[in-house]
């Protein structure tokens, strides 16, 4: 019952927060979702059933969904009422404005409610889960699966390496703190991702770090001509980073601890 408490205080909370991004005129505008791109997706689905199952696969799908609705309400409140997202057969999806954020604040702030959305539906999905195990065990697993799910996802893409969530957050910490620092504290994370793509053996994440440090140089352009945050709220940003990759890191430990 604790949990429960705790899931609608976050939830209250993150409907505060994002109060005027939920909803826009005219909708969700979600590109991508043509027949191929609908097929493609339907075989990442059949491909994730196949090796977790299908409760993973769908908890999977509607966890990348809140994510990148999380990029877009943010969006929508730094001003951005061109703000749509993008499903990726076979990757997920990408948040998307036709322009840059007008300071790094803003920037900071979009990339971070992406995983900071998903608090709120992760710990209600736990809470609800244990307190439907006796009465419907089908349901209560759905709900255990989509929390976990969500939350390793979102661990993932807290980590500090560029062009994740938690790089793009980090280049703009480390920018309010030590602005000279930015560019080569940015390379190297990228350059750490292409050797984890090496260790891991994985060619999907080695050609995603790739794009990513094409991408670095142009995010530096960008972040010159942002207007800087000051190292206080530089502070806050950075609890509040800290405060939502733990509390992922917690959700999705059930995940992550068979490869330990």
């Amino acid at each position: 019952m604790f949990e429960l408490l705790v899931s609608l205080v976050l939830c209250a909370g993150t409907l505060l927060i994002l109060q005027g991004g939920l909803t826009a005129q005219g909708g969700t505008t979600i590109t991508g979702m043509d027949p191929q791109a609908m097929g493609m997706g339907l075989l990442a689905i059949l491909a994730a059933g196949y090796f977790w199952g299908p409760l993973f696969g769908v908890a999977l799908i509607l966890s990348v969904m809140l994510h990148e609705f999380g990029h877009v309400a943010a969006y929508r409140i730094a001003g951005h009422s061109d703000a749509r997202f993008r499903l990726i057969p076979l990757m997920g999806g990408v948040a998307i404005s036709d322009q840059h954020p007008a300071s790094q604040e803003k920037a900071f702030f979009i990339a971070l409610m992406g995983p900071g959305i998903c608090l709120a539906p992760m710990i209600t999905a736990y809470a609800l889960s244990g307190l439907t195990w006796d009465t419907a065990p089908a349901v209560s697993e759905f709900l255990w699966t989509f929390a976990v799910v969500t939350a390793a996802l979102n661990f993932f893409n807290l980590l500090p390496f560029w062009p994740l969530d938690g790089g793009r957050c980090l280049q703009v910490i480390s920018q309010s703190f030590w602005p000279g620092s930015t560019a080569p504290l940015m390379a190297a994370m990228a350059a750490a991702m292409i050797v984890a793509a090496i260790w891991l053996q994985s060619l999907l994440l080695f050609f995603f770090a790739l794009m990513g440090a094409q991408s670095l140089i142009a995010s530096q352009n960008v972040l010159q001509v942002q207007r800087r945050m000051s190292p206080l709220r530089g502070l806050l940003a950075t609890g509040a980073y800290v405060f939502t990759t733990l509390a992922h890191l917690v959700g999705g430990a059930s995940m992550f601890l068979p490869f330990l």
